[in-house]
């Protein structure tokens, strides 16, 4: 089932000091017209005090610096973090500023580009998470702007669901799982000049993971899904309605892990919230500059990564796609070095 809380709960008040550390290479070799790659340097480092108030509730307070090499300003990347949770083993509850990655986010990658967590690491808003034997149910909401008439800056926010039903468990070995997941986009105001419109994206589709006996192969994953989107106003785009299939194959071993995936989409937009690859229309200034009603996509990803002592982990990514409309084969690699420590300073007692 879904992963555990990131913070532990004690029966005791304490203070505890979380580091998280991240140095990576993202470089994606694109030429084509929907999506331009790009090579990115950075780190993201985010220290952080949690007040652990009560058994399950407390109080997370920190900052997060995102740097990217060659930023004439690098302090403006940093931005306070402050959020109350409430965690216990089954249920999370956030409200706040904190860092997405604390979260494990794993909507796909038509819904929720993993490109977002380079370049805006922490959420804004609120997080919720609620699991059983049998199903489980996450949400975040990321508010990005608040309206201003004066500035004529609309509001605008994310919304992302993650749920799933278990069909059938035959011990450890079989899981069989019906997911769906949704992504909202909206933006909007009144009062001011630009025009509002709200983005609906979701997927539905059924999981069957398999966990052999032979500890070499850790697990093998096979997924499939339909996807739907609709703009609930009018707005200048090629089409208002698209929808796409995503196949997916994930193997994991003790040494590496393997993804194969296959997308058609036909009109299928997520923009401001998906991968760009796998849309129709390509976004620039809030205005389509480029349309392929059809998309198909077969895309692989190696990932390698080491666990080092004392909390240090490496990875190394590799992933190629093919675009059989376009007959292009390109490719994206990453690397990464992260750190990531709890530290307890204290424990409180409160009064009896």
């Amino acid at each position: 089932m879904p992963h555990e809380p990131a913070l532990p709960y004690q029966h005791t008040t304490a203070l505890l000091l979380t580091i998280r550390n991240h140095n990576f290479i993202d470089n994606t070799e694109y030429f084509n017209k929907i999506m331009e790659g790009e090579t990115i340097f950075g780190l993201h480092f985010c220290p952080s005090l949690s007040l652990q108030i009560a058994q399950y509730m407390g109080l997370d307070i920190g900052f997060v610096w995102k740097k990217y090499f060659g930023q004439i300003k690098p302090w403006n990347g940093m931005a306070p973090i402050l959020s109350t949770y409430y965690k216990n083993k089954h249920s999370v509850f956030v409200i706040g500023v904190f860092y997405l990655k604390d979260y494990q986010p794993t909507l796909i990658e038509p819904l929720c580009s993993p490109h977002h967590l380079l370049r805006k690491p922490f959420m804004e808003g609120i997080h919720f998470r609620a699991e059983s034997d049998t199903a489980y149910l996450a949400g975040w909401l990321d508010w990005l702007t608040l309206l201003s008439k004066k500035k004529s800056r609309p509001e605008t926010f994310r919304f992302y669901l993650d749920g799933g039903f278990q069909l059938s468990k035959i011990q450890q070995t079989l899981d069989f799982k019906i997911p769906f997941q949704l992504a909202i986009c909206h933006l909007g105001g009144q009062g001011i000049p630009i025009k509002s419109y709200s983005l609906f994206a979701g997927a539905g589709g059924l999981l069957l993971a398999f966990m052999p006996p032979d500890h070499f192969i850790e697990k093998i994953t096979c997924a499939g899904y339909i996807l739907l989107n609709k703009y609930a106003k009018k707005i200048d785009r090629p089409s208002k309605m698209g929808r796409g299939q995503l196949y997916t194959f994930d193997c994991t071993m003790r040494s590496i892990a393997l993804s194969l995936s296959y997308w058609h989409g036909a009109n299928f937009s997520s923009e401001n919230m998906g991968h760009p690859l796998y849309q129709s229309i390509r976004i620039q200034d809030n205005k389509v500059t480029h349309h392929e009603p059809s998309r198909k996509l077969l895309s692989a990803s190696l990932h390698k990564k080491w666990t080092l002592p004392q909390d240090v982990t490496i990875e190394a990514i590799f992933r190629p796609y093919y675009d059989l409309n376009n007959q292009l084969l390109e490719y994206g690699l990453s690397f990464g070095l992260s750190y990531s420590g709890n530290f307890r300073l204290t424990t409180l007692h409160a009064d009896q």
